[in-house]
């Protein structure tokens, strides 16, 4: 149980995009930031012998739930205490924080989908297709990875340690022209895009298509293809990693 203050701001101004224009790209620049940082889950139904001292055995964990028009299950969360509270209507609540990523998976594994901050104007709902198809059942796969390009503090070795040991990367691939669009760097230089989840991809351009490859693949490619190094999740927060660092 956690009663400590979160707010996750990257969530919360991503829902402020969504509330303002409802597209593709704002629902994917939601899920995208969900990866990182912290939620909160309504336990208030939950039965503890003793609250102050956790969950423990013969305890009842109850997470929030509601139900939709066509009987859709959804979990309920939340990107801060007020806004739950604001839920809660002003009652008393008991509230976990988990790691964003981990309410994705729980919202796809054990409910239809996911309700992100009800009762707001700026409330999202996604189902647990769409959570997959955004996030991918392991949405805590480069969790680590976007966490540290959203908090910028790792040293910069230990974040090249996570990119390049990182199972699947993603790149956006535009299926007209069977190509991989490129960015282009502050000083001008064409780079190879390099996203942390499909929702990344989406979020910079929703007319590709994500393909999970490694960075060592797109290190090859951007090689052959001259480009001057890579750009991490373009959408932002992002990192420039030049070809040696990936290469070495």
């Amino acid at each position: 149980m956690s009663e400590r203050p979160v707010r996750n701001l990257p969530v919360q101004t991503a829902l402020e995009a969504w509330a303002a224009g409802k597209d593709a790209r704002t629902f994917s620049n939601v899920l995208r930031q969900c990866v990182a940082g912290e939620l909160l889950l309504d336990i208030s139904a939950s039965t503890f012998a003793d609250p102050e001292a956790g969950f423990q055995q013969g305890d009842t964990l109850a997470l929030g739930k509601q139900v939709d028009a066509a009987g859709k299950e959804l979990l309920v969360a939340f990107t801060s205490n007020e806004r739950l509270s604001a839920y809660r209507r002003g009652e008393r609540f008991l509230s976990l924080a988990q790691p964003a990523w981990s309410v994705l998976a729980e919202a796809m594994s054990r409910a239809d989908g996911l309700a992100l901050d009800p009762g707001d104007d700026a409330l999202l709902i996604a189902y647990s297709e769409e959570l997959r198809g955004q996030v991918t059942e392991e949405p805590g796969r480069n969790a680590a990875l976007k966490n540290a390009l959203v908090d910028r503090d790792l040293p910069w070795p230990q974040f090249l340690a996570l990119l390049t040991q990182s199972s699947v990367v993603y790149v956006g691939v535009d299926a007209a022209q069977g190509a991989v669009p490129s960015a282009v760097g502050a000083d001008g230089a064409l780079l190879h895009p390099v996203f942390t989840s499909p929702a990344e991809v989406f979020a910079w351009s929703p007319e590709l298509t994500a393909r999970g490859t490694t960075v060592a693949q797109v290190a090859r490619v951007a090689r052959e293809d001259g480009y001057a190094g890579l750009l991490v999740d373009p959408a932002g927060p992002s990192a420039t990693i030049r070809l040696d660092e990936v290469e070495r």
